[in-house]
């Protein structure tokens, strides 16, 4: 019966270690991987670059040491081994309780003192458990199916989640650190793809999916393709609602042309930018874009020209523009026709009018035209 017993404990022991082992580095390596980048980035000042598969592996190995000590030291072996993995996860949500604003806040925060707060009364609860281990009656089933083994399961999983509460779970926050991750390696068009079928976002997503795009020379053809907010103000950082975490401003106004010592409203920068003659062509895109995103059709169209030949060639965001500017200005400066882009805008109004319930109308033009400067001007606010 000792045998048994003790071969029921170890293929129990045996199931939490490959738990605990798979949640924790998939956790690292797919879930906090950028969280982790910006930690480190931040807590280096930029020296040093957080590589995800060697972080996630040598976390893991960390903390799964931590527990051999923890489980060493408690001799917990039975129906309550679970809790030897405590400290280790506790120390995995705390890692990653970052918040988007780490750059200007403590990391560890209150965890400086709740963190050893929680591991006295831990050490309580464990010497008590270790008194009851003893008197615990043997009920004989052993194995995987075992009832000690799922209860220690039971517990490894409701630790698992209380992690995940604990880590960031800002998705936008998410996406805009993979996104400036994938740009710090120059890897524009990956960047292109973070969150391209999420709703969620801010100003500085709208900046950097703004910057990727241009980098990659499709901001006329589908930055309305994404949910965007603030406006031209959100094109620029201004270091609080618009701001860059891990790459580097100077590239950004490099890319652009050069950056001026006057603080300026984006807008404002790439007027003065083109007035100075310093602006690269990606600037124009990005000057006008800012018109499109203000909803300044005037200003778009007294500045396309300048820029683009007015042809079947124009960027789709372009087309878009002009063909609303058609329909609401009495005597256009810009003549444009197109045949294709005139039936589908009449639809997009038609669909628009079937629907008296203004949700049931914004659902149904943003599940059809919720790629289109259309949906934008009309109905992004």
């Amino acid at each position: 019966m000792i045998k048994t017993t003790k071969n029921g404990t170890i293929i129990m022991r045996v199931m939490c270690a490959i738990f605990f082992l798979l949640f924790t580095f998939l956790y690292l390596f797919e879930y906090q991987a950028d969280i982790l980048a910006v930690t480190q980035h931040v807590l280096a000042h930029g020296v040093t670059h957080y590589n995800r598969i060697i972080g996630a592996v040598l976390l893991t190995i960390i903390l799964w040491v931590l527990q051999l000590v923890i489980f060493g030291l408690s001799g917990l072996s039975r129906r309550f081994h679970a809790l030897t993995y405590l400290p280790s996860l506790l120390l995995l949500g705390v890692l990653t309780d970052v918040t988007s604003h780490v750059d200007q806040e403590p990391y560890l925060g209150n965890w400086l003192w709740g963190f050893p707060l929680i591991m006295v009364g831990y050490a309580g609860v464990v010497w008590v458990c270790r008194q009851l281990e003893p008197l615990e009656q043997s009920s004989g089933d052993v194995g995987v199916f075992s009832r000690i083994s799922w209860q220690n399961l039971l517990v490894m999983v409701v630790m698992a989640l209380v992690v995940c509460a604990l880590g960031n779970s800002d998705r936008t926050f998410h996406f805009r650190m993979r996104m400036e991750e994938c740009m710090v390696k120059g890897n524009f068009a990956e960047a292109t793809q973070v969150g391209v079928k999420e709703a969620a976002t801010d100003s500085s997503l709208t900046m950097l999916r703004v910057w990727a795009l241009s980098e990659n020379h499709m901001l006329g053809d589908r930055l309305f393709s994404y949910p965007l907010v603030g406006g031209s103000d959100a094109m620029l950082p201004n270091g609080t609602s618009v701001k860059l975490m891990m790459a580097d401003e100077r590239k950004l106004y490099a890319h652009l042309g050069v950056v001026f010592l006057q603080k300026m409203r984006p807008r404002v920068y790439l007027e003065t930018l083109h007035k100075a003659h310093r602006a690269t062509a990606a600037a124009h895109d990005w000057l006008l874009c800012a018109y499109l995103l203000d909803r300044d059709l005037n200003q778009f169209v007294r500045h396309l020209a300048k820029y683009y030949p007015i042809n079947e060639q124009l960027p789709k965001h372009y087309k878009e523009a002009l063909i609303i500017y058609k329909h609401t200005t009495s005597h256009p400066l810009i003549s444009y026709y197109n045949n294709v882009k005139e039936a589908d805008y009449d639809d997009f109004q038609d669909l628009g009018d079937k629907y008296g319930n203004k949700r049931e109308r914004y659902t149904a033009l943003r599940d059809k035209y919720g790629d289109t400067y259309w949906f934008y001007y009309h109905y992004k606010r």
